[in-house]
């Protein structure tokens, strides 16, 4: 197991950062990139937004192994959702789509593109059906959000909006570093039975977004400190019960 730094000065000094990881089942990779990138203090929090891109790979002539969950770390930020609208997965559940939830709501969207095989073949050269679903991540409340995927059958293998039900994720904040865990079901990775999902891309934007409370700007997303002028940010994933995380080259803050 090894883990590779790829990093250009370029892409360091916009507070950029990619790395990949070399498992023994997979190889990962992961980009974080924040805006704007001021550190803010807990008494004067700065609104902020993020981005995250993630790939995956399998190794040995593998296909993707099955993800299980997928952690991101960021150090300096909290989150507010008690003051945010909330969208619950039991109403996404059981109308089978998120067009109902109030925009308000809504706290990242994107993207993801796996290749659809056999469950009992990973080997890369066995037959795939490429599959893209568009991601759309709601508050459901304080440290509570919900990942929902969409798209037409056509561009996943025949799968409609609703055939893989939405999915809990939490935010946690501990020592100064918020916790975004996305523990992924097995619905996610095994949408038809037979069929194994392999993760190859994921993106997605949390926008930076406020709302009034009392006369009062609360951000979503609030940045409230770094270190030495630097967020530590990191992505760690988990598949057959294998964990590797990517740590980023810490981002740049500014006072």
């Amino acid at each position: 197991m090894r883990r590779i730094i790829i990093i250009g000065t370029a892409l360091a000094a916009l507070g950029l950062a990619v790395s990949a990881y070399a498992a023994t089942n997979n190889t990962y990779t992961a980009t974080d990139s924040f805006s704007p990138n001021k550190a803010g203090t807990a008494k004067s929090p700065s609104p902020i937004g993020f981005k995250i891109s993630l790939t995956a790979s399998g190794t040995n002539g593998n296909r993707t192994a099955p993800l299980t969950n997928i952690t991101n770390t960021f150090y300096g930020l909290v989150s507010n959702g008690k003051a945010f609208p909330t969208c619950s997965l039991s109403t996404i559940a059981s109308l089978k789509n998120d067009t109902s939830c109030k925009k308000g709501a809504l706290v990242a969207s994107g993207g993801l593109t796996a290749a659809l095989g056999p469950a009992s073949n990973l080997l890369a050269t066995a037959p795939t059906t490429p599959c893209a679903r568009s991601i759309h991540v709601w508050n459901a409340g304080q440290g509570k959000l919900v990942y929902f995927l969409y798209g037409p059958p056509n561009t996943c293998g025949g799968l409609t909006t609703g055939a893989v039900g939405p999915f809990p994720a939490t935010l946690k904040v501990k020592s100064g570093t918020l916790t975004l865990d996305v523990p992924i079901p097995n619905s996610v990775s095994f949408p038809v039975p037979g069929l194994q999902g392999s993760l190859l891309t994921e993106h997605l934007t949390f926008t930076k977004q406020s709302i009034k409370v009392n006369g009062k700007s609360v951000p979503f997303f609030a940045s409230v400190g770094c270190k030495g002028g630097k967020r530590a940010f990191s992505t760690s994933f988990t598949a057959g019960g294998q964990k590797g995380t990517v740590v980023g080259t810490p981002a740049k803050c500014t006072k």
